[in-house]
């Protein structure tokens, strides 16, 4: 892994010569002249020490609607998140995210620290980031198959609370406004310093298009190298990500002689892509009222037959089958063993999200999408409005409509609607 590592740095070198600290983030890694410029204006104002907090508090009322049964289930929580923003000399900072969420029906409380990380330079030329942090890595919307460094996916319907971070150590030298050199080591879950993994990206501005060259590596995985690009043509926003492998370092599942078993497939230099389209429109006095964008994912391995169909019963290999002696369906083993990933489990998606602000009052923002799997025909439509005035105070109403056949990957649960009512503060 060194080595992969090593001679990757060695061969770029010389050639260069949705919240989650948002701001920070793309700061860093999408707008990086930003830090230039703001570190640079603090030093010439003396650069004074600041202590900074910040949160929101999030109360939720979740009802899911099944069609076959009398009752539904009904949850009721609340999430609070305690930010801290240290600014110190040098353009040192600390942050960290601490996020708290009590379950109202089991009467628990659970903390988990989202993030935690420091940020320092060397001499304004290279910036660094050691701890858990969120990464801006990759450009589409939903779909991101050049992100190998976060441990969390985004989700297509709103997630309460933050994203968790990656553990390990970030670094950015940007040469001007063009070029931009970032890395990323990953130190978490590695019990021996050949198992660390590690990401390195070019990114080049030509033009009205950003682009970029990434790869990423790790021992026991196949190398997996991605380009991304963002890009304008007229008024529509273009934005589009491909990565490509030896072999899928993604595990499936097959009938094997004694059962289920979990394997990766040896088909060669696979291939994942997203491409997302999006627009501006003109509602009233308003520029970009309305947006809209629709995005497509391709996923080469995916699968092409629908395994939540399959009612059969198989035996189940390994710890698996103390909690199923009897064995179980695929679906069952699916969801048993981690490998179901919402949104990649197919061959090919669509997506399509739509926005209109200003909607009834100046406040008030009405969402309506829709994602399908292309593959098996399910989908979820998702629709709602959200309210945040200028004291940060919030409120959202949230549908969800799961669509299609049975048994495919949006309607397996069964759940045909789910509401979500949302009230918060932030400060």
């Amino acid at each position: 892994m060194k080595k992969v590592l090593f001679c990757a740095v060695l061969a770029l070198c010389p050639a260069f010569a949705f919240a989650e600290d948002a701001a920070s983030e793309l700061e860093m890694f999408s707008t990086p002249e930003v830090v230039t410029q703001a570190a640079a204006a603090a030093g010439e104002t003396g650069e004074k020490k600041t202590l900074g907090f910040s949160g929101e508090v999030l109360s939720v009322l979740e009802d899911v609607v099944y069609s076959s049964s009398t009752g539904n289930p009904f949850n009721s929580y609340i999430v609070g998140n305690l930010m801290l923003d240290a600014r110190l000399k040098n353009g040192v900072k600390a942050f960290a995210n601490m996020e708290t969420a009590y379950q109202s029906k089991t009467r628990e409380t659970t903390s988990v620290l989202r993030e935690a990380f420091l940020d320092f330079n060397l001499n304004r030329r290279v910036y660094f980031r050691t701890g858990k942090q969120v990464l801006q890595w990759g450009r589409c919307y939903l779909w991101n198959p050049t992100d190998l460094v976060n441990i969390e996916k985004k989700t297509f319907v709103r997630k309460i609370g933050y994203r968790d971070g990656a553990y390990g150590v970030k670094f950015h030298m940007p040469f001007g406004t063009d070029y931009n050199i970032y890395g990323f080591l990953d130190t978490g879950n590695a019990p021996e310093d050949r198992d660390l993994g590690g990401a390195l990206k070019f990114e080049l501005l030509t033009g009205k298009t950003e682009m970029a060259f990434s790869g990423w590596a790790k021992r026991s995985r196949r190398p997996v190298f991605g380009y991304d690009l963002s890009s304008r043509l007229g008024r529509v926003d273009i934005a589009g990500e491909v990565s490509v492998a030896r072999r899928d370092n993604t595990r499936f599942l097959r009938v094997g002689a004694n059962g289920l078993e979990i394997y990766r497939k040896n088909e060669a230099w696979v291939t994942k892509a997203a491409v997302n389209f999006s627009r501006g429109y003109r509602l009233g006095n308003f520029n970009d009222r309305l947006t809209v964008a629709t995005e497509f994912f391709y996923n080469q391995t995916g699968y092409t037959k629908n395994p939540f169909k399959d009612g059969t019963v198989y035996n189940f290999p390994g710890p698996l089958a103390l909690f199923y002696p009897a064995g179980g369906t695929k679906k069952e083993f699916l969801l048993g063993s981690g490998l179901y990933e919402p949104n990649y489990l197919s061959r090919y998606y669509g997506a399509v999200f739509t926005s209109v602000s200003r909607f009834i009052i100046t406040d008030m923002t009405l969402n309506l999408n829709y994602v399908r799997n292309l593959n098996d025909q399910s989908g979820v439509l998702s629709t709602g409005v959200t309210y945040k005035n200028l004291g940060d105070l919030s409120a959202g109403c949230l549908v969800n409509a799961y669509l299609g056949p049975a048994n495919r990957e949006y309607t397996f649960s069964g759940a045909k609607l789910s509401v979500q009512l949302t009230a918060g503060v932030s400060f």
